[in-house]
């Protein structure tokens, strides 16, 4: 089982979406391919981003439930240390539940909540999460960047970032406004690596396709 960590340089980046994609075309390519979202905080009725996890698994794994997908999910919109008022997430259980399906899929895309400094615990982020996976799976991160005016600032933090804890990563833009992209970013991230098109990404990931 390999592993695809999706975060992100904030929140409302894309970054379900793009998870969303990404396993939809890996299944199309009959790989056994899911997402999971382990917290997920804003839900007032149902976990939506969850949801959508949920939808894509059951094409291959019908009798998956939400609980499955979604570990902890909080009503308020905060990061999840704030809104978890309880103290209840536990950062084992997350990988033990990671682990469990090990046997039964090619490939299991992780989506954090929010960006990489988010906090989880007191002192633990989710960019420590994803350190500690790395430890133990073959993964890789993906970093979703939006395309908003002062993307050039979170794309170079969250890229420096992610080089100082050595974690292996793509950074991937997602672009809702090509145009405006092209005329106020481009012109200095084109000296950077990054990809703006799922297909390209997934040839960088899984190149056997």
């Amino acid at each position: 089982m390999r592993l695809l960590f999706i975060s992100g340089v904030d929140t409302n980046v894309g970054k379900t979406y793009t998870a969303s994609k990404i396993t939809q075309a890996l299944q199309s390519q009959n790989i056994k391919a899911i997402t999971l979202k382990p917290i997920e905080t804003g839900v007032q009725d149902n976990p939506l981003d969850s949801l959508i996890h949920l939808q894509n698994a059951q094409r291959i794994f019908p009798n998956l439930q939400l609980k499955e997908i979604n570990l902890y999910s909080f009503s308020l919109p905060a990061s999840p240390f704030v809104a978890d008022h309880k103290q209840s997430i536990c950062i084992d259980e997350i990988k033990t539940h990671i682990q469990s399906f090990k046997d039964d899929v090619d490939i299991l895309l992780i989506e954090g909540a929010g960006g990489l400094f988010v906090p989880i615990k007191r002192d633990y982020f989710m960019i420590d999460l994803i350190a500690e996976l790395q430890e133990c799976y073959e993964m890789q991160t993906l970093l979703v960047c939006d395309d908003r005016l002062g993307m050039i600032n979170r794309f170079i933090s969250a890229q420096r970032l992610l080089h100082s804890y050595k974690i292996t990563h793509e950074m991937y833009v997602n672009l809702r406004d090509e145009e405006t992209f092209n005329e106020l970013s481009y012109p200095f991230l084109q000296y950077y690596k990054f990809i703006s098109k799922v297909e390209d990404l997934l040839k960088v990931f899984y190149p056997k396709l």
